[in-house]
């Protein structure tokens, strides 16, 4: 009996492990909310282990195709080279787990070149030397996809770099925050937009906490009128805006949110999915009677999660409500007043809004980017006033699931209320 796991390893771990790793991917993209919003130690467990997997993973398959003889066997799998590239460069929502592998960027940098110059040598031997007449499609869906690749691996090292609080200091002090212009109440715009839209607008204040700095700097106060100061914080709770930009700056620390929301994240993420498209057409044009059977609807399987996976990554960046600070402050006045004034941008995020609701099931306790005055970590108010107990502080610094909120009484009383 262990003769079969043995035997099937030897004839197809290349398959296996281009598997495990789009399917790592896949389970990264869809519960990397557990890390924002949860604190259940079973399933943060499993998201941990999925985020260090993926990577072994994939690293470890290209060295597979590099010195392997699967190769030689099964000529198709070498195009599997560049999907594993863009496996390595993560999904948009997840790119650290802690503050840590933001530090790490350097070490991401090294293993990004190994990673491209293997595969590179697996695509230049095994298609693009070797591949012949009746593999020209074959070979432009390889380059096209090897591109995108690159391009998407090089953007998580580069959002893992900037996600630093060395990086965030750094840039508050080379530029003035932008001032959001469209942070005026609308008829038509619900109250928890009214509030994101404020947070947007304050949010540099966040970051200065965050990195130690200067909450306002002097030149920023002497561009800053009065009158548009009032109204950043006009009719809107101080409590509110600081769970919003709880959360912003989650985004910023934890996923790749400072670099998909600048003008080469958006052509970066308009162009992807577009160019997977095309290679599925090319793959499709492509004769496939000397290839298994097997290889080929791997091949379709990864080209299908390629195409889903950077469409979705698409529609998520449009979306978000870091578009609207994108829109506001971009010197495209055509694309601002075009997308902003039209009520092009509130249409869609009106419809994004409803869609949250739905699958909560119509729960008005949900809000897209509160977080219901709980925060799954480390509580230091709630360990220095908790009550004489046995209980180890050390669960305390493991993630135990206190929650705090300031009340009335004063600005060092606090109550636990319970999980939402």
């Amino acid at each position: 009996m262990a003769a079969g796991p043995l035997e099937l390893w030897n004839h197809r771990s290349m398959q296996i492990l281009v598997l495990l790793s789009l399917g790592l991917q896949l389970v990264l993209f869809v519960f990397a909310g557990i890390r924002r919003r949860q604190n259940l130690p079973v399933r943060r467990l499993l998201l941990w282990l999925a985020y260090l997997m993926a990577d072994s993973t994939a690293v470890y398959a290209v060295g597979h195709l590099s010195f392997g003889s699967t190769v030689r066997e099964h000529r198709l799998v070498a195009f599997w080279a560049p999907f594993l590239l863009l496996h390595l460069g993560g999904p948009d929502n997840i790119t650290a787990y802690a503050l840590q592998d933001n530090q790490l960027w350097l070490r991401h940098l090294q293993i990004l070149v190994v990673q491209v110059l293997g595969a590179g040598y697996v695509l230049y031997k095994h298609i693009a030397v070797a591949g012949g007449e009746d593999g020209k499609f074959l070979r432009g869906a390889s380059y096209m996809m090897f591109a995108v690749g690159v391009v998407k691996y090089a953007e998580r090292t580069w959002a893992l770099r900037c996600s630093t609080l060395e990086s965030i200091g750094a840039s508050l002090k080379t530029r003035l925050p932008a001032i959001h212009k469209h942070y005026h109440p609308q008829d038509n715009a619900t109250e928890e937009e009214f509030n994101l839209r404020r947070a947007h607008s304050l949010f540099h204040i966040c970051k200065r906490a965050i990195v130690d700095s200067s909450v306002v700097e002097e030149d920023f106060v002497d561009s800053l009128e009065e009158e548009d100061a009032n109204k950043l914080i006009h009719g809107v709770e101080l409590w509110t805006l600081m769970e919003i930009e709880l959360s912003l700056m989650y985004d910023v620390l934890y996923t790749k949110a400072a670099v998909v929301h600048t003008s080469m994240g958006y052509l970066i993420r308009v162009i992807s999915p577009l160019t997977a498209a095309v290679s599925l057409v090319l793959f499709q044009l492509t004769p496939k009677d000397d290839h298994d059977r097997a290889d080929v609807a791997i091949t379709y399987v990864l080209l299908g999660g390629a195409v889903f996976m950077e469409t979705t990554s698409l529609l998520n960046a449009l979306a978000s409500s870091w578009t609207f600070a994108f829109l506001s402050s971009t010197r495209w006045q055509w694309l601002r007043y075009g997308v902003l004034c039209n009520e092009r941008w509130d249409k869609l995020r009106r419809a994004v809004v409803w869609l949250h609701h739905l699958v909560k099931q119509g729960d008005s306790r949900y809000k897209s980017r509160r977080w219901s005055y709980t925060i799954g970590q480390y509580n230091l108010l709630h360990f220095c006033t908790r009550p004489p107990t046995r209980r180890s502080p050390a669960l305390y610094s493991v993630g135990w699931p206190g929650r705090w909120h300031p009340t009335s009484g004063g600005t060092g009383s606090a109550t636990r209320r319970p999980l939402r």
